[in-house]
């Protein structure tokens, strides 16, 4: 069986056999171009910052919210 990478290989195989030569260069800059970029990498920090807005807890908050009480 052929994989979907396979079958997308495939079919642009069929595509670039169906162009004009003079077309060739302009597939294989964009083909080049697409292999120069760097692919996007989200800062994993992101996810949270929307948890981190608002005004920062105290120590006694936080302990009030970890074990239901004031610490003693």
């Amino acid at each position: 069986m052929i994989g979907q990478a396979g079958v997308l290989k495939q079919k642009l195989l069929e595509k670039i056999t169906e162009l004009p030569e003079a077309r060739l260069q302009e597939v294989l800059d964009f083909v080049d171009f697409l292999k120069s970029r760097k692919p996007r990498v989200e800062d994993p920090i992101l996810h949270v910052s929307g948890c981190l807005s608002g005004r920062p807890l105290s120590a006694r908050e936080i302990e009030e919210e970890l074990y239901g009480k004031e610490p003693a």
